[in-house]
This record gives C-alpha cells, sequence and structure tokens, in this order.
C-alpha cells in the first residue's frame, strides 16, 4: 500500500478518498495484484482510508526527522529523506512553515496541552486497532471497545492503565448501561453498545464520528446525515446484522 500511495499519490495529500476517480481506479488496479478481494463501496473507502491514515503517519515521522526545529533554508531543504523527490520536499517544508498547515499544527498543539480524554495510540489509526481486533477475535469492535483501546493498556500484572481518569469514568458508565441486571432481564430493556455510547458520550456532530476511523462521515456511518433516533436506530440494526 505504501509503494502504490508514493506512485500516485502527492507528497503532501491528505485524505486519499478526495482523488480523481481515475486515480483511485489506479490505486485499486495494482492493489489487486497482491490483495484479492470483493469490492464494495465500504470496503474502496476502508482501504482509502487506511492509506490516508498511513500517508499521514510516514508525513509526521518525516517532519520529525528532517525538518522540526530547522529553519527554512538550505539546511531543512537539504535534507530529503530517502525516496522523496527533492521539489516535493521543498513543497513539503513550505507547508509546514506558513500558511494554514502552520496554524493547524499551532493550534492542534495548544488543544493538545488541555485535552481530556487524549488518544494515546500515537499514530496507531483507528482502522488499524480495528483490523487487528478483528483479526484475533473475528468480529468488528464496537465503539466501546475502539474507545477503551485507545486509552486504556493492559500492564502485565492484570490491571488496567487509564489515560486519564476522566476516560476511565466515562468508560464505567456506558459499560454499566450495556451490563444486564435483573430488573434489565425482566423487562429486556439493556442497552446496546451504541446506544451507550450515544448517550455517555452525545451525538456525534457533522464530519465526525468518533471511534469510527477518519475515513467515516454521518453519511457512511448513519446511512444519513441526520443524526436523530431513526439514523441511530438503523445504523444499530445494520451492526447487529
Amino acid at each position: 500500500m505504501g509503494v502504490v500511495s508514493k506512485m500516485y499519490c502527492k507528497n503532501c495529500q491528505k485524505d486519499f478518498t478526495k482523488l480523481p476517480v481515475a486515480t483511485k481506479e489506479l490505486i485499486f488496479r495494482d492493489l489487486q495484484l497482491t490483495y484479492q478481494w470483493e469490492r464494495t463501496e465500504q470496503t474502496d473507502r476502508e482501504m482509502l482510508a487506511h492509506m490516508s491514515a498511513m500517508h499521514r503517519s510516514w508525513r509526521s515521522k518525516q517532519k520529525k526527522r528532517h525538518f522540526n526545529d530547522k529553519p527554512l533554508d538550505d539546511d531543512a531543504i537539504a535534507s530529503v529523506p530517502a525516496g522523496v523527490d527533492p521539489a516535493d520536499w521543498q513543497t513539503m517544508c513550505e507547508l509546514w512553515t506558513t500558511g494554514d498547515e502552520r496554524r493547524i499544527a499551532d493550534q492542534n498543539k495548544q488543544n493538545r496541552a488541555t485535552q481530556s480524554m487524549p488518544y494515546r495510540r500515537g499514530r496507531t489509526s483507528h482502522y488499524q486497532l480495528m483490523s487487528d481486533f478483528s483479526l484475533m477475535h473475528g468480529r468488528t469492535p464496537h465503539r466501546l471497545e475502539v474507545f477503551k483501546m485507545g486509552r486504556c493498556k493492559d500492564l502485565p500484572d492484570g490491571t488496567e492503565s487509564w489515560v486519564d481518569e476522566e476516560s476511565r469514568r466515562q468508560y464505567e458508565a456506558m459499560s454499566e448501561m450495556i451490563a444486564p441486571s435483573d430488573v434489565d432481564a425482566e423487562n429486556h430493556t439493556t442497552a446496546t453498545p451504541e446506544d451507550a455510547f450515544i448517550s455517555v458520550m452525545g451525538k456525534d456532530r457533522p464530519g465526525r464520528v468518533r471511534c469510527a476511523g477518519s475515513g467515516e462521515t454521518l453519511r457512511t456511518w448513519y446511512g444519513s446525515t441526520s443524526t436523530g433516533p431513526s439514523a441511530y436506530s438503523e445504523r444499530e440494526r445494520q451492526m447487529q446484522e
């Protein structure tokens, strides 16, 4: 995937789902020489999102190793990573130094300093977490499980280490909602994981579906731009199927 992405995508490309249709078809043509799968809109989107995450991680590593703490002069531009075209590297350096890239980087740094319930898995994307879970357990994880994987670490002594106390409290609140009880057994009112996640974390905002991967939107996740009860019920039905 990394080789194919470098063949068809510029180094400054962020979101592969926004590539021209012709470029996407070339990418899938080459990937099918190695991977065999039944192409659907969902699988295409997931693969492009995973490649986007891989590419952003690669860019981040190059920036940290070859650009950070260097002024935009001959030293920074001359430190070209292996396999990167010098002209593309100069473009990336200019983007990191000026304009929106610099503004967004500074804003993200400020946000991380005050963030609660931060993601603790570094450059490992939600898609990678879900893929690893599926390979190990033979099923797709729900959002409570993804939330925990991104914020909790299992220690060798059998205990858990949460990134912060707020994350632990929110997870315990969601877990209590889906845990069966004597009353629930009689009334059959146990909440589903999706219901519990929405109840505690709140409804997803446009352009952002938490613990679902960067390629998901309200439309792709719920099948609608709406986040009302009908949209959540439809998503829950699909997950159960």
